[in-house]
This record gives structure tokens, sequence and C-alpha cells, in this order.
């Protein structure tokens, strides 16, 4: 199989511009769009992006799969196209029915014989209960490199089966409900209570936008770094139809929101923040149950993504855990790539004598 690498989002063959955007790629997080967003507005200043395209023939008519990655400048490390703000990571392929082992053969042996030589490569974001997750492991070590893989996350999810919003909540803890009905009272008689949702090309869209940047600079968590990303990101969602962002008013301030995706039968709880001046009142809560009863009325879904993270709230409201890895490959063949190599064989091998 032919692959090609490309350097810039404008330079795509049709086939892999075509048939890996959303909605023809149903997984936004491995999207043209997503990935553009990402690098554009965050990912440009740190790497040099390298687009691995493999094709059933040399016409490039036929995309087979994809891989999206990044030379970190002044470097000569491979890495995938990620950081903080990614959920998933994987290689891309354009059919389902291909074979994953036989497209992760050839973008391995790729990349393996590059010149001039990689030193390492690593990718991260992967799910490690996955088949090619192990796979990508023993392709770089057949391949000359010290390859392993390392824990990052946890993933919280909950598969629906069918269930309806009444069955769904009747399953969350006790201490859970009661919580949100006391302080949902608590809150309607001392406050003007609203909650707007955003679920497309709303007029008041940029308003929301402005609303949630307002909440996320008063939560708990640190600014965020690249201020153009998650309203870009938002806009792009809006224009897609799988928006779904919500914003909880007090006295027509907002004090709590949540920035969720709804794709094809999924949701995914992407992005979540409170006012802390409010914390007493559990918003967070309020608009959790809020938000799962309004999308389980509006929106077909078959699972509920609470992302990557191991938060105890997370536990509440989702019934299953997957693991989330990242795997780092060094290459004996380059002098670095080798004492590198050694270097964490040493290590690895000192920590198996070490006491727990």
């Amino acid at each position: 199989m032919p692959i090609r690498v490309y350097r810039s989002f404008h330079d795509f063959p049709k086939s892999l511009a075509d048939g890996n955007s959303y909605p023809s790629q149903q997984n936004y997080f491995l999207s043209n769009q997503w990935f553009s967003n990402l690098y554009e507005t965050v990912l440009h200043t740190e790497l040099d992006l390298r687009i691995y395209g493999v094709f059933s023939d040399e016409s490039e008519n036929q995309l087979e799969g994809a891989l999206f990655c990044g030379s970190v400048k002044g470097k000569r490390k491979l890495v995938g196209l990620t950081n903080y703000y990614t959920l998933e990571y994987g290689p891309v392929l354009l059919d389902e029915k291909l074979d994953r082992v036989s497209i992760i053969d050839e973008l391995v042996d790729y990349i393996s014989t590059e010149t001039p030589a990689w030193v390492s490569v690593e990718f991260r974001f992967l799910r490690s209960e996955s088949r090619e997750y192990g796979y990508f492991i023993d392709r770089f070590k057949n391949a000359g490199f010290y390859a392993k893989g390392f824990f990052q996350y946890e993933n919280w999810f909950h598969p629906l089966n069918g269930q309806d919003f009444s069955a769904y909540y009747e399953e969350r803890p006790s201490k859970l409900k009661n919580t949100i009905k006391r302080k949902a009272g608590k809150l309607r008689n001392s406050h003007e209570f609203e909650i707007k949702y955003y679920t497309g090309n709303d007029p008041r869209l940029e308003a929301g936008i402005n609303d949630y940047t307002s909440i996320y600079n008063h939560s708990w968590k640190q600014s965020e770094p690249y201020s153009d990303f998650i309203p870009e990101l938002i806009k792009s969602w809006a224009k897609l139809g799988i928006l779904f962002l919500g914003i909880l008013y007090l006295d027509s301030k907002p004090v709590a929101a949540q920035l969720w995706l709804s794709a094809f039968d999924k949701f995914t709880i992407y992005k979540l923040c409170y006012d802390e001046q409010y914390q007493d009142f559990s918003p967070g809560s309020i608009l959790s149950k809020e938000m799962f009863e309004h999308a389980f009325k509006k929106f077909p879904c078959c699972e509920i993504d609470y992302g990557i993270g191991s938060e105890p709230y997370k536990r509440d409201w989702m019934s299953r855990v997957r693991r989330i890895g990242g795997i780092g490959a060094m290459n004996k063949k380059t002098v670095k790539g080798f004492w590198s190599a050694l270097f964490q064989q040493v290590k690895d091998s000192t920590k198996r004598f070490l006491p727990d």
C-alpha cells in the first residue's frame, strides 16, 4: 500500500478531504475538522504537520486509512496530533471493513524507515483494550524500537441499552438524587432559575459562548491557554448540528455550563464548569440532571461518554470504565534512541525489584 505524507490540510487529495470529514467520518474526534482546529489554534507552534495517508494504489484515488501526526520542532520526534483537549486517538479507517492491522503494518513500516530516522515516536490517547494498542507496540518492537505502553486516564461511560431517562436516573445513587432535589428547591426559592440550550446555528450562540467563557473564568479551573480553541470548537459543532451546550442562569447571571457533543447515537460530555461563588447550590449537578433529561427526549442515543479523568462524580453518572493509554517507542538504530532505550530498560528492570 503506497503512503503519502501531507504537510497541510489544504493539500489533501479529495478521497481524504471528503472521506474523513464529519459526518462521513462518524467519530468526530478522528475527523479532519477536529484535527484541523486542534492544529491551527493550538499545536502549530509546537509541531510541524505530518499526515500519513495509506492508499490502495499509486493513483491516490482510493484512501484506505490515515494517521494524523506532527514532528516536534527542532527534534527528530514524531507524535500523534493530540494534547490535553483530546479524548481519543488512533489510525483513521475510511471503511471499517478494512483490516486495521494491515494499515498499522504499513504505517509502522513506513515511519520506521523514514530518513533522517526518527529518534522516538509517541502516540497518546489510545484505548488500551483495543487490538491496535498492543499491535502498535509489537510492530515498533519488530522494527527495532524499544516500545512500551503507559497508562494515562480512565474514561467513564454508560451504555444505555434502550433505557429512557426515568430508568437511567432511577439507577443513580440516592445521595446524588437527594442532593439535587434539595439544592434545586433551594435555588428556585432564592433565585430566578433558567436553563438555556444551544444546539445549532442559534442567533444567540455568540452570547452563549461569551457566557460559557465567563463561567469558565470564574470556575476552579485554570484559564484556557489557547483562548480560540473552545469558541472555534463550539462554532464548528453548531454548524455541523452536533452541539449541545447548556447554561444555567440565576437572576440572569450565567453560573454553570456544560459542553456536550451529540454525534450519531452517542453523547460525549466534553467540558463542564461552574462559578465557584455558587458552589453551595451544586449548580453543576443540577445542570447535569436537567441536560440528561432534555437530551434523552431530544436525541437518540445508545451511549454516554464522560470523557477522560477519574473524578469521583463521574462514577455517580456512569457505570463502566475504559483505560486510555499511550505508547512510547525509542529507535535503537539511532544514537540518541539507543541510549534512551537503554536508560529506560534499566529503569524498568529496577522497578521490578523495588518493593511496592
